[in-house]
């Protein structure tokens, strides 16, 4: 694990961020863990106290903070390891899992790997999935999956790998959500891609970035949007 780092692309995790990082050292010791804060809570403070305990630990502020794709981008630059894993902090995912994800390129399998909540595998018994995630989900992993010639069975997961050699030749273009699919897009004939079961629950603290009820259905649709008109520009390399 000492040639893995981690990044965390958050906003407003303060909450759960110690437990998020506390939960990575101890899954992946010998790993760096680079937080990426866009938002405005004390996530930034609690990263920084924890890294005097913990010195893999670097946590920065995201200033001029464009989106998730964009946090990503400033992790990548920011460590130097030659195997690279994003990893949401809200512990909705199970960080004693990130060597599973991991495997496949550190046995040199894949290029790529996404920890994926919709295979027979996933453990998914403690997540409450709305009607509109699942149907949202569906069509947009199986719309990507058409437009990538292969079955991609969670593209917008926030658990994946990669090595520095693949992100790097992808190259992603967006700072927003639509780099998840850009990876998978841009990689698709050029990079191995593995998928890995993981668990997924229910988040315990915090907020979700989608809301609930008509908010949920409205963000839901519009991001949905976004993702197939863009996955579409992207696989006629219109962008």
């Amino acid at each position: 694990m000492d040639r893995l780092g981690i990044i965390i692309a958050c906003f407003n995790e303060e909450a759960l961020i110690e437990t998020c990082l506390r939960g990575l050292i101890a899954a992946a010791p010998g790993a760096e863990i680079v937080v990426i804060h866009g938002g405005t809570d004390r996530t930034l403070v609690i990263a920084r106290e924890l890294a005097a305990e913990f010195p893999q630990i670097r946590a920065y502020k995201n200033y001029g903070d464009m989106g998730k794709g964009h946090a990503i981008k400033c992790g990548i630059t920011v460590t130097d390891r030659p195997i690279l894993l994003q990893f949401d902090a809200d512990m909705q995912f199970d960080p004693s899992e990130v060597p599973e994800v991991v495997g496949p390129i550190l046995r040199g399998e894949a290029d790529v790997a996404i920890g994926s909540r919709f295979l027979p595998e996933s453990k998914t018994e403690e997540y409450d999935f709305s009607f509109f995630r699942v149907v949202g989900n569906r069509i947009v992993n199986r719309w990507l999956s058409l437009l990538a010639g292969k079955p991609i069975s969670d593209v917008t997961t926030g658990f994946k790998a990669f090595s520095r050699d693949a992100i790097e030749r992808i190259a992603f273009k967006d700072n927003r959500f639509v780099y998840e699919m850009e990876i998978v897009l841009r990689a698709r004939k050029a990079i191995r891609l593995a998928q890995v079961p993981i668990t997924y629950r229910n988040r315990e603290k915090g907020f979700s970035g989608h809301g609930a009820g008509l908010r949920e259905l409205w963000s839901i649709c519009w991001t949905g949007y976004k993702l197939l008109a863009w996955s579409l520009a992207i696989r006629l390399r219109l962008w």
